[in-house]
């Protein structure tokens, strides 16, 4: 979240990173709505990156993301990446993102309306999982 009154987080992006916070196992720390160029054509992918503790918890997490793709709830592919935050950051950070590959035939409406998608199941969703792989694991 943010504390730094000249950099909010932006209306866009902000309800996906409130929702993952409120899921009390994704740390966000930085996010983009996403944004096109002078010209309308897509500059910089929506994304959130965060930390975790729990790699199970990423894992459910890109079980969800692909998930809502084959249930056709998002029009892009998403997928959970690793990254860094900073050189001299120890700690491993996260990115939920859209997987642009050539000739995506989508634009920053749909992926700002796949945010949407996303934070309306992903409470609902990470539960199911959570469950599911519970009882398969015997936990």
């Amino acid at each position: 979240m943010t504390t730094d009154p000249n950099f909010p987080i932006e209306s866009g992006i902000a309800p996906l990173v409130f929702e993952m916070k409120r899921l009390g196992v994704f740390e966000p720390c930085w996010s983009c709505e996403g944004h096109n160029d002078p010209n309308g054509n897509l500059w910089k992918i929506p994304r959130v990156w965060f930390y975790c503790d729990s790699v199970v918890q990423v894992r459910l997490l890109s079980d969800v993301i692909k998930n809502l793709k084959v249930d056709q709830l998002t029009v892009a592919t998403w997928q959970v990446c690793l990254t860094f935050s900073d050189d001299d950051n120890p700690a491993t950070t996260f990115s939920l993102e859209p997987e642009i590959g050539p000739g995506a035939q989508f634009g920053l409406a749909e992926l700002q309306s796949d945010i949407q998608a996303i934070t309306d199941f992903l409470p609902s969703k990470m539960a199911e999982k959570a469950k599911h792989l519970a009882a398969r694991s015997g936990i």
